[in-house]
């Protein structure tokens, strides 16, 4: 006795989808979990680069150094910042807070470490750390002035508008 044809719309008997391609599936489902882990990760790392490069004792701490004449005529100009700085910033309600930083700088000349420990009170930024370790030199500190003072000032661009900047900071 033949079999019946089979009913419109049904499936033929056999082995499953899984069944006759899972050997690439797998494979395929593996890498795209993993790309996906990996964009993940890659954009909280850029997203903690961006804000905590943004906020206000980081873009401080950047001006300062490159407002310092010690610093130019060791690392040269232009300095810039590493990718990634290493650190942590809590802010609490009420205008407190407290910042710690360490920023990898590079300029044509070498590389350096600039040191940040800032505190917050009543909304005002106090930066009692604040230096760069380059090379074998001795530590350069960024905090020589008080911050309102060096807020307004910055020696690198005074020096050269006398005209009196050391040998080894270029015009």
């Amino acid at each position: 006795m033949n079999q019946p044809p089979p009913l419109p719309g049904a499936r033929p008997a056999g082995p499953g989808w899984w069944r006759r391609h899972w050997r690439w599936a797998m494979p395929l489902a593996v890498l795209s979990a993993s790309a996906a882990a990996a964009a993940a990760v890659w954009l909280a790392v850029t997203q903690w680069a961006h804000w905590s490069r943004s906020s206000e004792p980081y873009q401080e701490a950047m001006r300062r150094a490159r407002c310092s004449v010690e610093l130019v005529a060791e690392l040269g100009e232009p300095i810039e910042d590493g990718f990634l700085p290493a650190g942590s910033m809590n802010l609490v309600p009420g205008g407190g807070g407290h910042s710690q930083f360490l920023v990898h700088l590079n300029g044509p000349r070498g590389d350096a470490r600039m040191f940040l420990q800032a505190t917050r009170q009543q909304g005002e930024w106090d930066y009692p750390m604040l230096y760069v370790l380059a090379g074998q030199s001795e530590p350069i500190d960024l905090t020589a002035l008080d911050d309102a003072e060096a807020a307004r000032e910055c020696a690198l661009r005074e020096c050269r508008a006398r005209g009196d900047c050391p040998p080894g900071v270029m015009l």
